[in-house]
């Protein structure tokens, strides 16, 4: 399908971002965005469009339009190219770039003979020259001792049965 583009008027951009530009307890930090749209200006051509309904509804690409009709002294009747879609060709949209990433990295069911495939890549922790999945890990960790969101250490067993602790987080 061909993009749909359609000029709107940046007053007549309908957001969902609240009058502060912040939801409860999600901060976002605006800076690097600004300083692209200050630097550049709205280039959708070079990072991507604004998505929007044919009736000017924003669904991806508000925090541009906030800033630029609340924090950026922007003249408000300037014409801001969106593509127009629908929320369910969005979300198609979407999904099919998340899945083009997973590419190979999930198991999946054979259609015709409904066994299950493995994944053909392995993710980025298993790589290793060892042949052991719990070394390949251990190392991963080892290279790494301070990975986010793994504060605590974990204990597992070599080959030889010997109890092994990994610090897998902050020490």
């Amino acid at each position: 399908m061909a993009k749909e583009i359609k000029s709107f008027k940046l007053k007549d951009l309908k957001i969902t971002v609240p009058k502060d530009g912040q939801w409860e307890n999600l901060p976002y930090d605006y800076s690097p965005v600004k300083s692209s749209l200050e630097d550049k200006g709205y280039k959708p051509e070079e990072f991507n469009y604004i998505c929007a309904d044919i009736n000017g509804k924003v669904m991806y690409g508000s925090r541009r339009v906030w800033l630029m009709q609340n924090d950026m002294s922007m003249d408000q009747e300037a014409d801001i190219d969106c593509e127009i879609m629908t929320s369910k060709e969005l979300f198609s949209d979407l999904c099919a770039k998340m899945n083009a990433d997973m590419e190979g990295r999930r198991t999946l069911k054979d259609k015709k003979t409904g066994k299950m495939v493995p994944a053909t890549t392995r993710p980025a922790a298993f790589n290793s020259n060892s042949m052991n999945k719990k070394t390949a890990l251990r190392d991963f960790h080892k290279k790494k001792p301070n990975i986010a969101g793994y504060p605590y250490d974990f204990e597992t067993t070599d080959v030889g049965g010997k109890k092994i602790k990994i610090d897998a987080g902050k020490s």
